[in-house]
C-alpha cells in the first residue's frame, strides 16, 4: 500500500509556486507572482553507507515525485506503507550541478537584476549534500558524499593567489549554485549595461556583498577579523530599508571572481564540529548576501530608473536527529538551538501558507534571527527557493522523511 503525501496544489499555487510539470527551461518567463519553488536533491549513497551495507529508501518517479518506503519488505507487506511525495521538481542521484544551477539559482539571479529579492535556502540533514550543493567544492567538508567531493574537476580557489580566485573554479563541472549564481549575475550586469548604451541611454550598477553565521541564535560577521572588538550585528528593521542587519561588514565587488574569493574567504570562519553524521559538519547557518543597485536612464532625456535588491545564499545548518549524531556538551546545545531555529523557519512557511490560503494568521518572523533577516524574502514578490537535500541510505530514514515532510509545507 502507498500513503500519498504531496504538496497540496491549491495551496502552492495560491501562494505563487509553478505548478510541476516534465520540462523547464530558463528561457521561460516567469510570472510575478511565482515566488515558491520546492526542489528536492537525492545524493548518491557515501563511503560511510556503503561500508554499513548500503539499503535504498527512496526511488524518484520522473522530475516531480518520490516515494520513500520506511520499513523492510517484510514491513511493508505487514502494513508499514510507503509515502509518496510531490513537487516542484525532484532530482535524482546523476543530476550534475548545472542542473541544480538551471532549476533553482538562474531566475533567482535574474530576478535580483530585475529588482526582485531573492532567497535560495539549502535543507537537510547533516552530511545530506547541502553545502556541496551550494558550493561545489571542499571548503569545511560539511558533505562527506561519495562522488560528491574529491574529484579531480572539483576545483577550490587558493585565497592567497596573486590577482585573485581563479575563474577556473567558477567553471568547473563541480563548481556549486554560489559559484555558478555569481557568474550569471555578472553577466546580466554586463549585458543591462551593454543594452542601456545601445539604446543611447546609461546604466550604473554597483554590487556589494556580506557574509555571516547565525550561531546559537547569535549573529558574527564572517569577512570581519575574529578578533575584531567592534559591536555585534544585530538585525533591525526600518519602515524605509525593511530588514537590515546593522554593524555588519559589506564589500563592494566588481566581478564574479573577486566576489567568490570574499565568499571563500569568509567561509572558512565558518563554525563546525564533528558528529557522528560528519566529521566536519556545519554548526550555523550561514547566509551569504549579493545587494545589487541600478540607476539606468533609457535615453539622455529619459527620468533615471532605480532599482535594488537583494539575494540571500542560505546553507543551513544540518537538521538532526540528536541521537543519530551522538550530540553531548556543546554539540548537544549547539544542536538544540539548530533545531529550534528550523523550527521556527518551518512556522514561518506554514504561516505565509495559510496566508496565502485566505486564512488570518500572524506570521512569527521573530522567532528566530534567520527568519527575522529573511522576512522581505521569503513573502510577498520576492523569489524564494527551498532547496532540500536528502540521503537515500535506509539508515537515515527517519531524518530523510522529517526533510521531505519539511519540504512539503513550503
Amino acid at each position: 500500500s502507498c500513503v500519498i503525501a504531496s504538496r497540496d496544489t491549491s495551496t502552492r499555487l495560491a501562494l505563487g509556486a509553478r505548478a510541476p510539470r516534465e520540462a523547464m527551461t530558463h528561457d521561460v518567463e516567469r510570472d510575478v507572482h511565482d515566488t515558491v519553488r520546492v526542489l528536492v536533491r537525492v545524493r548518491p549513497p557515501n563511503a560511510r553507507e556503503i561500508d554499513a551495507g548500503y539499503a535504498p529508501c527512496v526511488q524518484t518517479h520522473g522530475t516531480n515525485a518520490l516515494t520513500l518506503q520506511r520499513g523492510s519488505v517484510r514491513e511493508s507487506v505487514a502494513g508499514k506503507a510507503a509515502l509518496s511525495f510531490a513537487y516542484d521538481h525532484v532530482c535524482d542521484q546523476s543530476s550534475a550541478q548545472e542542473e541544480i544551477f538551471e532549476r533553482v539559482g538562474r531566475d533567482a539571479v535574474d530576478g535580483v537584476v530585475e529588482g526582485y529579492h531573492g532567497c535560495v535556502l539549502a535543507y537537510g540533514q547533516t552530511g545530506a549534500g547541502k553545502t556541496y550543493s551550494m558550493q561545489g567544492v571542499d571548503l569545511d567538508r560539511d558533505d562527506d558524499v561519495g562522488g560528491f567531493e574529491g574529484d579531480d574537476d572539483c576545483v577550490m580557489m587558493s585565497p592567497g593567489e596573486a590577482g585573485g580566485a581563479e575563474g577556473d573554479a567558477l567553471d568547473a563541472p563541480n563548481a556549486g549554485l554560489i559559484p555558478r549564481a555569481l557568474k550569471r549575475l555578472f553577466e546580466r550586469c554586463e549585458s543591462a549595461r551593454n543594452a542601456a548604451i545601445e539604446a543611447g541611454g546609461a546604466c550604473e550598477i554597483e554590487v556589494k556583498c556580506s557574509y555571516l553565521e547565525i550561531y546559537n541564535e547569535t549573529l558574527r560577521d564572517l569577512l570581519m577579523n575574529t578578533e575584531h572588538d567592534g559591536p555585534a550585528p544585530n538585525v533591525r528593521e526600518d519602515a524605509k530599508r525593511g530588514t537590515f542587519v546593522e554593524n555588519l561588514h559589506e564589500e563592494r565587488v566588481h566581478g564574479a571572481e573577486q566576489t567568490y574569493e570574499t565568499f571563500l574567504r569568509g567561509a572558512a570562519n565558518r563554525r563546525v564540529g564533528q558528529t557522528n553524521m560528519n566529521a566536519d559538519s556545519s554548526r550555523s547557518h550561514s547566509v551569504f548576501t549579493i545587494s545589487v543597485e541600478s540607476r539606468t536612464k533609457a535615453h539622455p532625456t529619459a527620468p533615471t530608473t532605480k532599482k535594488s535588491a537583494l539575494l540571500h545564499l542560505v546553507d543551513l545548518a544540518g537538521s538532526e536527529r540528536q541521537k543519530s549524531t551522538d550530540a553531548a556538551g556543546e554539540r548537544l546545545k549547539e544542536a538544540s538551538a539548530i533545531n529550534k531555529s528550523l523550527s521556527a523557519l518551518g512556522n514561518v512557511i506554514k504561516a505565509l501558507v495559510d496566508v496565502a490560503d485566505g486564512k488570518e494568521r500572524h506570521v512569527p518572523y521573530r522567532d528566530s534571527k534567520l527568519t527575522f533577516l529573511l522576512k522581505d524574502a521569503l513573502g510577498g514578490r520576492a523569489r524564494c527557493t527551498l532547496l532540500a537535500c536528502v540521503s537515500p541510505a535506509h539508515v537515515n530514514v527517519e531524518e530523510t522523511m522529517s526533510t521531505l515532510k519539511f519540504a512539503q509545507r513550503a
